[in-house]
């Protein structure tokens, strides 16, 4: 008998009935929508410097794909209504645009643009023109941005940035991205960037909506993130969200997608002929548990925002909806998002007011891991319930190695409700011309509350002895932010100053409570009775429990820094900042950072004949902080539960750290030289950036005697890494034409990353433990000293005997195969280098785009494989079956270099073709419909799930080995409409 799952009918029906209403709602109003007046518009298009007439401008009708250029003569004519808005390009030269209002005549004059160098870019703590900029910083607009079924605003950078690496593996929906810039450059502390949302130092990604981001900023290098202190050592990412200005009257837009998902790869396995041909147990049934466990997912997405000004000033709000459901069965979210961002300014515009608000709820339902790692051993010929009767209960195999995957996927309820509130307030004071100073506020608040209950109908909860388990687990945080900032830009002759200094103070406020409990009565009322549990009485810790805690942390700083430019030549930059925290031992409370950059641009010292040669010099030191609060004080923990007097149980306490006085930030030193370059009239443009960074004091938990400590291990400053890597960047405007445009670049980097000191007692270290049952203990990835991170060793395998029996080289000669004794490097976990591919096509109405990313060098354990491919046992669970499988196997699992697969890939990462149609004269400032797919294809010789970097129990210190309990990769389809009114 196969068995069929069934269709969610009733929520089909409502996705489908609300997206139509909202479709025909939209599509009437825009039918209706009112025919302005047109007329020809007509005009002439020069050069500022010479007034020479320009040929071959383009102009064209903002929002629409109606355009033209100019004649030899520089002239142009273009029917237009009154309300649109004429952009006016031409390359090597800055855009302009005009708003029609009734004029028949619109002259324009265009400056020339030698590097787009006038472009303003944020850099923390205010902005610069580009051509000051002398550090390694990336700016990303939202026209370049990733479209299609982007949930998260990480996924709007991927394969966007040189060195700026963001994977998933596989595509649960609530699973966030592993963020990593330029490699890795800690391991006892955060390893992620630093994120700053329009001000606010730490912010969260969750709280915004990434349709409602404008650009985002990527600091790079130590010389562009000191600013930021002791949290810029692994780099800055600065997003700035969408807001209206004086000029935009009255917009409104809408944008909306149904995205549909399905399984990309599965774990290859048995099918049920072959699994009774390698004599498993036959029960009468056809299964295909994966497939049990999937569904076609469809999201949708709504987001809808208006701007306008009012007087001296202007407002944008936004409202985003969210309802995204994975491929596997209950995983996914729904979320409602809004945003407020207010500008108001008086006393002659000396004055002005910011206001930012936002607000998120999220409800999620998370899905178990471990159903899908059972999906792919479970006995493919056994029936979902005894006797294929639901009444009966569910079918459990006879063997501990696993547990009917379908009941654990039904029976385990993981609820998720998350909310994010955030405030900000900025004001402005202009004291004289070029002199401001600033006061910012902001105060980001989230909670979480997590809800599981793990019901007595499975076999997963009851092997235990339990009979239902109930979570519950709430947090609160709170960050806290005032500064205090002066800004001074001057021009003293051909010396342009652009400076700053400030005061900051920050507070992080932290508290959650988590209880459990077991042996309920009834599984009906989920985890919503965790009083009714009987699991208090029997006094354990394994059948009950409960814990809270507070904690806060403080941040202080002064900081400044200064921008020189001398004759828009020669380019010096110095920062500073110290900085105090409570993190810190009470002997080092305060630390100083620091970067020095320079630069100098070759066209306009030496007269390069080129349109863009900047050379770039900077050095910056960083730091980092530790991870948890309180580390250098003795602190108490729960411990176990002692049966006192044969009456009651008293709680015990244990220690939980030792006191260490002298605890410190990490600090990384990094060095870096770049390249600028444009040429061909900014047709070709990109940038060479080579850096060397020494990452010293880094936290590291380090083994301890007890007595005469407290507590076994001590958090300590004591270890040291040594980065190195190479990027490149190459942009080429091909195409300029009104009706054919053609855009292509490249993204490439490099990074390596050595082991200089591991923690003063031991010179390696192992982990990447392969886990239980059979490899419990094997530790595969190797950390030694003078070595790159991310060795994985392995015994060599070279075959099998006329037994079926592994041969295994013997490395020592000693007669013994062991796996510590004789396992070698046999790969890395980290890739030797990255790049992306950036494709876009504009052919009349239509525009195509297409991001293919790819990264190599790099190995995974294949962890699936060293488990589960051995045919000797069938009878215990359904082998895993790639192309690797040895069908004359005897033995079971085993550790050894088979299992250790070459995971270079290149992946379709995005690609979208949209329809811009020419609505000319009518009251839609712009209309456009797309398809976009995301991961239609990716190449690799890896037969697990995703060949993406994978980190051992989150481990930067142990990239390479895959996760027996990983959520499907998937693929996926976008539908979306863009209008704006």
């Amino acid at each position: 008998m196969r068995t069929k799952r069934k269709p969610n009918v009733l929520r089909g029906k409502s996705h489908r009935r609300l997206y139509s209403l909202l479709s025909f709602a939209f599509f009437f109003f825009i039918t209706q929508a009112a025919i302005a007046q047109t007329r020809l518009v007509t005009g002439t298009v020069i050069g500022a410097e010479d007034n020479i007439p320009l040929i071959g401008v383009n102009i064209q009708i903002k929002g629409t794909s109606t355009g033209t250029v100019t004649d030899i003569d520089g002239k142009y004519q273009i029917s237009a209504g009154d309300n649109d808005v004429l952009s006016f390009s031409y390359t090597g030269y800055r855009p302009v645009e005009e708003t029609v209002g009734g004029r028949s005549v619109i002259d324009v004059t265009l400056s020339t643009d030698s590097q787009v160098l006038d472009e303003v870019v944020v850099i923390g703590y205010g902005t610069a023109e580009r051509k000051e900029i002398t550090n390694s910083v990336v700016s990303v607009d939202a026209d370049e941005f990733n479209k299609g079924n982007v949930n998260d605003p990480a996924q709007l950078l991927q394969g966007k940035v040189a060195g700026l690496s963001i994977a998933r593996p596989g595509g649960d929906p609530n699973a966030g991205f592993n963020i990593r810039l330029r490699g890795l450059s800690t391991f006892g502390a955060n390893s992620q960037p630093l994120i700053v949302i329009d001000g606010v130092v730490g912010g969260s990604l969750q709280l915004i909506d990434p349709n409602d981001i404008e650009s985002i900023e990527v600091l790079k290098d130590g010389s562009a993130a000191a600013i930021y202190g002791t949290r810029g050592a692994s780099g800055v990412i600065i997003v700035t969200t969408k807001k209206a200005s004086l000029q935009q009257k009255g917009n409104i837009d809408f944008n909306t997608y149904v995205a549909v998902e399905d399984v990309a790869k599965f774990v290859e396995n048995s099918t049920p002929a072959q699994y009774r041909e390698a004599g498993g147990v036959d029960n009468g049934s056809e299964t295909n548990w994966l497939d049990m466990l999937t569904r076609t997912g469809v999201s949708q997405v709504y987001n809808l925002s208006a701007y306008n000004n009012f007087g001296n000033g202007d407002y944008r709000v936004s409202l985003n909806y969210r309802d995204v459901q994975g491929v596997a069965l209950k995983s996914g979210f729904n979320q409602i998002n809004g945003r407020l961002n207010l500008n108001q300014r008086v006393l002659n515009d000396k004055l002005k007011l910011s206001v930012n608000l936002g607000i998120t709820r999220r409800q999620a339902q998370f899905t178990p891991y471990e159903s899908m790692r059972f999906a792919i051993i479970a006995d493919p010929t056994a029936p979902v319930y005894n006797n294929n009767d639901p009444a009966q209960g569910y079918w459990e195999p006879n063997t501990p190695e696993y547990h009917n995957p379908y009941a654990i996927s039904q029976e385990v309820t993981d609820d998720g409700k998350f909310n994010t509130l955030l405030g900000s307030a900025r004001l402005d004071y202009e004291l004289v011309s070029g002199l401001n100073i600033a006061a910012f506020y902001s105060n980001q608040q989230e909670s979480d509350l997590r809800s599981q209950y793990f019901s007595s109908k499975t076999r997963f909860t009851s092997a235990s002895g339990q009979k239902g388990r109930a979570n519950k687990f709430a947090e609160q945080r709170k960050n806290e932010l005032f500064e205090v900032t002066t800004t001074l830009k001057r021009a003293l002759g051909n010396l342009n100053i652009n400076a700053v200094a400030g005061y900051s103070w920050q507070e992080f406020n932290f508290e959650n409570f988590n209880a459990f409990n077991t042996n309920f009565i009834t599984d009906d009322l989920l985890y919503n009775a965790l009083e009714l549990g009987l699991g208090t009485a029997t006094g354990s810790d394994a059948n009950s429990g409960m814990n809270s805690q507070k904690e806060e942390a403080r941040l202080i700083s002064f900081f400044g820094r200064v921008l020189l430019n001398f004759n828009d030549s020669y380019f010096l930059s110095m920062a500073l900042r110290r900085e105090g925290s409570s993190k810190f031992g009470v002997n080092n409370r305060w630390g100083n950072f620091y970067s020095l950059s320079g630069g100098v641009d070759l066209v306009q010292a030496a007269g390069v004949p080129m349109n863009v040669l900047k050379l770039r010099v900077g050095y910056g030191v960083t730091g980092n902080l530790p991870n948890q609060n309180y580390e250098y004080l003795t602190r108490l923990s729960r411990g176990s539960r002692i049966f006192f007097n044969n009456q009651r149980y008293l709680q015990g306490v244990n220690f939980a750290s030792n006191p260490n006085p002298d605890l410190k930030w990490e600090q990384k030193a990094e060095t870096n030289i770049g390249l600028d370059y444009g040429f061909a009239n900014n047709r070709i443009t990109g940038a060479i950036d080579y850096y060397v960074r020494n990452t010293t004091d880094v936290l590291q938990s380090v083994s301890v005697p007890v007595p005469p400590n407290f507590y076994s291990s001590t958090l300590l400053n004591i270890g040291e890494l040594k980065s190195n890597g190479f990027e490149f960047s190459f942009n080429w405007a091909a195409v300029q034409k009104p009706s054919f445009s053609y855009n292509t670049g490249i993204v490439f980097s490099t990074f390596n990353t050595d082991l200089v000191q591991l923690d003063g007692e031991r010179d390696q270290i192992f982990l990447g433990n392969l886990g239980p049952p059979g490899l419990n203990g094997i530790n595969v990835i190797r950390v030694a000293e003078g070595q790159p991170i991310g060795d994985i060793m392995a015994p060599i395998f070279e075959g099998l005997d006329d037994q079926g029996r592994r041969i295994i080289t013997d490395q020592n000669g000693d007669g013994t195969i062991s796996q510590e004794a004789d396992a070698v490097v046999v790969g890395n976990g980290l890739p030797d280098f990255e790049m992306s591919w950036n494709n876009s096509i504009t052919i009349g109405d239509f525009d195509l785009s297409a991001v293919i990313r790819g990264a190599f060098g790099h190995s995974l354990v294949n962890i699936n494989r060293a488990y589960y491919e051995s045919p000797a046992a069938s009878n215990n669970y359904n082998p895993v079956r790639t192309k690797y499988y040895l069908p004359e196997l005897t033995e079971g699992e085993s550790w050894n270099s088979y299992y250790v697969e070459k995971a270079d890939f290149v992946k379709l990462d995005n690609i979208t073709l949209g329809y811009t149609p020419n609505l000319p004269g009518t009251a839609l400032r712009n209309l456009r419909l797309y398809i976009s797919a995301q991961n239609l294809f990716v190449i690799t010789d890896y037969t697990g799930v995703d060949p993406e970097v994978h980190y051992s129990y989150g481990s930067v210190l142990a990239p390479g080995v895959d996760d027996r309990n990983s959520y499907f990769r998937t693929k996926t389809v976008t539908f979306g409409l863009n209008v704006g009114f």
